[in-house]
């Protein structure tokens, strides 16, 4: 083998046995890296003639949201209502309405917040294949409720086919505070289904206990779709107390401060009085004990 030496043109010639010698260095190098051994150390090992070569992503917890419909008051309200001669149904195809306009949403909040970040809307998901939408228009449809009350002011609400749904926002909770009681079930766990319009959410609300008006930001929940929690015992003001007697409810230090983490699933637990005993969902927050001191301007 002949190396050219540059400019002095002076040619090397290499050996035969140094030749062979760097060819198997080479291949022994190769054949290393191919052992089980090294694949083994290098964490490699399931990676020849398996197609699991990365561990399984952890995808957080995952919300399976089920209707809580009996058949037999389906059936007996799709006969009570005469669902097939219903005018609604033979217009729109369901029994819920049609959306002609926004003009109710843009009464109660800015121009500047009427978008897809703060309302959801129907481009945002894919059509037909949305879970939540279809669980709550089954649940409510069941039971033929195309008018939903708010929590808050008790006016009607329009349920509409497609996002967003109401001119407000839902939420669940293990507490009926006003309303139907329709029931939908998350992870197994029955929930009420609850609602705020939009001018109760873009109001300012008060604690006639302690009088603070800062627990609640309603301007920061998307209009039109549903939330897994309670949000109005998500803002804390004042301690909770037992339904029952009144009493302080004591709250772990490590419960509290989940809440004030985030992890509103701690809402949803029941809490026992230490005075009475009473064993109920005492961190729910009672719709009696707060009130609108401000609404949105018009």
């Amino acid at each position: 083998m002949l190396m050219d030496c540059g400019a002095i043109g002076v040619q090397h010639v290499v050996p035969q046995q140094q030749q062979n010698q760097q060819y198997f260095t080479f291949r022994d190098r190769k054949k290393s890296c191919d052992s089980d051994e090294y694949r083994k150390r290098s964490n490699t090992l399931l990676s020849r003639g398996s197609e699991k070569r990365w561990p399984k992503r952890d995808m957080g917890p995952q919300f399976e949201l089920r209707c809580c419909v009996d058949p037999e008051i389906l059936r007996i309200n799709v006969d009570r209502q005469y669902y097939f001669e219903d005018d609604t149904v033979h217009k729109n195809g369901s029994v819920f309405h049609k959306r002609e306009n926004y003009d109710n949403l843009l009464a109660n909040i800015p121009k500047s917040k009427f978008n897809g970040i703060h309302i959801k809307m129907e481009d945002d998901c894919p059509q037909g294949g949305d879970d939540v939408r279809l669980c709550l228009l089954k649940s409510l449809g069941a039971h033929n409720l195309r008018n939903i009350p708010c929590v808050g002011c008790h006016d009607d609400l329009k349920v509409y086919d497609k996002y967003p749904l109401i001119d407000g926002t839902f939420y669940i909770s293990t507490v009926s505070q006003y309303g139907p009681k329709t029931e939908i079930s998350l992870d197994g766990r029955r929930y009420f289904l609850q609602q705020l319009c939009a001018k109760c959410l873009w109001s300012d609300w008060s604690c006639k206990k302690c009088g603070k008006n800062d627990w609640f930001d309603g301007k920061s929940f998307i209009l039109g779709t549903l939330y897994y929690f309670d949000i109005l015992s998500a803002g804390r003001c004042c301690s909770p107390t037992c339904d029952t007697c009144q009493s302080p409810i004591m709250v772990r230090d490590q419960m509290y401060q989940q809440l004030l983490n985030g992890n509103y699933a701690t809402i949803n637990e029941p809490q026992s009085c230490s005075s009475c005993g009473s064993h109920k969902f005492h961190l729910i927050r009672d719709i009696q004990t707060c009130q609108i001191i401000a609404k949105p301007p018009t």
